[in-house]
């Protein structure tokens, strides 16, 4: 017994090209900020490399000014490490959806605060 599909009148939605310009745009896109997280990357692990080098080195034989030249190394590594680690671009999405749900959370609080006395007065 044979089966039979029944053959669709609709055609396949092929993308416009307006869409394809707008995929394109955003794959690059995404591939720039790919790269730019690998080169973070890489330069978080070149300072933690030096970070840990530095600090489990003898220091105890180096005259004092050597001494104070590598902690200031050691301090201006440490800032490094840390502002990679930590940087607007990533926090500014968090930082907004907390502006916008406690706002949020404002307005629909004095809303509930003046409909409840309205209620009850």
């Amino acid at each position: 017994m044979k089966l039979s599909r029944k053959a669709s009148t609709r055609a396949p939605h092929l993308p416009s090209d307006e869409e394809f310009a707008s995929f394109e745009k955003d794959l690059k896109q995404t591939a720039d900020d790919f790269l730019l997280l690998r080169d973070r990357f890489f330069a978080i692990r070149r300072a933690k490399a030096k970070y840990e080098k530095l600090t489990t080195s003898d220091l105890s034989s180096l005259p004092a000014e050597d001494l104070a030249h590598m902690q200031d190394r050691i301090e201006a590594l440490k800032v490094t490490l840390e502002s990679h680690l930590l940087s607007w671009r990533q926090m500014q999405e968090p930082f907004w959806q907390v502006v916008r749900f406690v706002g949020l959370g404002i307005v629909i609080g004095w809303f509930l605060h003046l409909w409840l006395g309205d209620l009850v007065g």
